[in-house]
């Protein structure tokens, strides 16, 4: 792994931290609802969500950043396939075995999203990525070739359409998933892709103090997606109205979510990491990290491991925080462990140049 790319591997580990902690808050029943008064838990709850919530459009950026001057590879999306049918199918089957699914329980539905994860959309974001993957190659000769104002312009337009308009207007229009879809992705391909093109040369890369400005406006973005949030739900609790734009900066496709995104992919870009223990240490960590998305976010396991871990006996105690810090290393760190153990198997199984096809 090459020294600069160690940089974006820290930020693909601290992303699924990110994802993870997403999904402590919201399948623990952190957040609080709209009929609920926010308990002191709830609120730093949501400043969580906040800091978290553009986890995901980041990990699309690192993929965008690589893919984006990478020739096309068919033996990395049969890899990527293959890895998600196998947790899919194997967490299902062991399950099954363990009695925590009754047999009587599968039907035919249950069984094809098990075995069709990407068409199913067991995982959303697998089946958007996926999508994503398939139409990066067939847009990197053209985006090379785009002029940069044209190319400024036309991204300028999409923010526009696809996030502005959503951030702001009180309805959602019929396009607008909310960033849960492969629309989003292709333009967050884009928004990566114009950055290796065109972003910040290597001079003003290595600029001191770059990576502590896009922090700056990492939390800022951040901060701003928690204000909105406040300032509608005292309105909602005064007028009643506006109760579905509460959340609304909280979306992926939202203005200040892309841009906490954009800044803090910006802020690892400028982390220099040494060549050595350290920078390896990190890229093998950060190997598992799909994997630790595919087991703790199955569809028979997404909703157990918060029970498993007791979130909510700990939502409004002192120990919240550190509760959910142990929480999400320990989810991480078992996810990891069982990952390494299928990619000892795969290695097994097929020759290491299946993969590089």
């Amino acid at each position: 792994m090459k020294m600069r790319q160690a940089g974006f591997e820290l930020l693909r580990i601290v992303a699924m931290l990110m994802i993870i902690t997403l999904h402590y808050l919201d399948k623990g029943g952190i957040l609080p609802g709209l009929a609920s008064q926010p308990h002191s838990a709830g609120f730093l709850a949501w400043g969580l969500e906040a800091l978290c919530v553009p986890a995901v459009n980041v990990y699309v950026l690192i993929s965008a950043w690589f893919l984006a001057e990478s020739d096309y590879r068919l033996g990395k999306a049969v890899k990527l396939w293959v890895q998600v049918i196998f947790y899919s199918v194997g967490i299902a089957a062991i399950l099954v075995l363990a009695g925590v699914i009754p047999p009587g329980e599968l039907d035919k539905y249950r069984v094809m999203n098990y075995v069709f994860p990407v068409v199913e959309e067991h995982y959303w974001f697998v089946t958007a990525y996926m999508l994503m993957y398939l139409f990066a190659p067939l847009m990197n000769d053209a985006l090379r070739k785009l002029p940069r104002k044209t190319y400024r312009q036309g991204l300028g337009l999409l923010v526009l359409l696809l996030s502005v308009s959503s951030s702001i207007l009180p309805v959602r229009l019929p396009i607008d998933r909310l960033g849960y879809d492969a629309l989003w992705f292709l333009f967050l391909y884009l928004v990566g892709a114009y950055l290796r093109y065109h972003g910040i040369g290597e001079k003003q890369h290595r600029k001191t103090g770059a990576c502590v400005l896009a922090l700056t406006g990492y939390f800022v973005s951040s901060a701003l997606i928690y204000a909105s949030l406040l300032c509608v739900y005292v309105f909602y609790l005064r007028t009643g109205s506006l109760g579905e734009f509460i959340n609304r900066q909280y979306q992926y496709n939202s203005i200040f979510c892309l841009s906490a995104s954009v800044f803090l992919f910006w802020a690892f870009r400028n982390i220099r990491i040494p060549e050595g223990r350290a920078a390896n240490m990190i890229c093998r960590v950060a190997s598992a990290s799909f994997g630790v998305y595919l087991i703790h976010e199955h569809l028979e396991i997404r909703y157990l491991w918060p029970v498993w871990l007791g979130v909510e006996k700990y939502a409004d105690t002192p120990l919240f925080l550190l509760h959910w810090a142990v929480s999400i290393l320990l989810v991480y760190g078992g996810c990891m462990v069982i990952d390494s153990a299928r990619a000892a198997l795969f290695g097994l199984v097929w020759k290491r140049k299946f993969y590089e096809r």
